[in-house]
């Protein structure tokens, strides 16, 4: 009997257009270097204003290219291009690496040579988040703190808190990224997921005022910045404690 072998099935063809579509969606992300370089320099510049304007619009890509790079099946239609890698390499800039240097030369954080541990301590620890498999739970909430030093600086900058504060948050958030503690990410997590876009838009609105402002302080805005930032804080220790009381919840 002579047995006849079966072809493989081939993989789905895809056309010109679906493909140029994965690749405007890498091309989105791909700003984000774009962003990160011109805030880089506006900070080396000393123009903190600007900075947080670049940061804030690489943030915005941030929030958009992966529902994108999802509808536009990215990892389907370009398999040998990682979306994945290149979005954690642009993250770790705008939301880590610059934001970390901003720290170190602006914020308060003791005297020397503090602040330079600081800076080391800040991007080592944000190591253990982007190189964790595990960093978000089934339900897309992050697992231990997802190294969002740009939210972090932007509110001790705004805030005007002292060196004290400064050194002790800094130095228990980057405790927090080793701990199973769960944070809201505001655009994946279905649960309150209206009012999570609200309480973060609301936030973003609240943190462009006083940028713009800045160094005038405006009482509504940052009283929206305690509000919004406890928010979050607030709704993921509530997941944390309702996963260790029912951990099928």
């Amino acid at each position: 009997m002579v047995r006849v072998s079966r072809p493989e099935s081939a993989a789905p063809a895809y056309s010109l257009t679906q493909r140029l579509a994965a690749w405007g969606v890498h091309a989105l992300t791909m700003t984000g270097i774009v962003w990160a370089c011109l805030a880089l320099l506006a900070l080396l510049r000393n123009d903190l204003v600007e900075m947080w304007g670049w940061l804030g619009v690489a943030l915005i890509v941030d929030g958009l290219d992966g529902t994108l790079a999802r509808r536009a099946k990215v990892t389907e239609r370009v398999p040998w291009f990682d979306g994945s890698a290149l979005d954690l390499i642009v993250d770790y800039l705008t939301w880590t690496f610059i934001p970390a240097l901003f720290m170190y030369r602006c914020l308060p954080l003791g005297p020397d040579p503090v602040p330079g541990l600081v800076l080391i301590v800040v991007c080592a620890s944000s190591l253990f988040c982007y190189c964790n498999k595990q960093m978000k739970s089934t339900d897309y909430y992050f697992v231990g703190f997802p190294a969002a030093w740009n939210v972090v600086a932007v509110h001790m900058w705004l805030l005007g808190t002292g060196w004290v504060f400064n050194l002790v948050a800094t130095l228990v958030l980057a405790v927090l990224t080793l701990v199973p503690i769960q944070f809201v990410h505001p655009f994946r997590v279905r649960r309150l997921m209206i009012v999570n876009i609200v309480a973060v838009l609301a936030w973003l609105v609240a943190i462009v005022c006083q940028t713009l402002v800045y160094p005038e302080r405006q009482l509504p805005a940052q009283l929206l910045m305690w509000i919004g930032g406890g928010w979050f804080l607030l709704a993921g220790f509530a997941r944390t404690l309702r996963r260790r009381a029912d951990p099928a919840a």
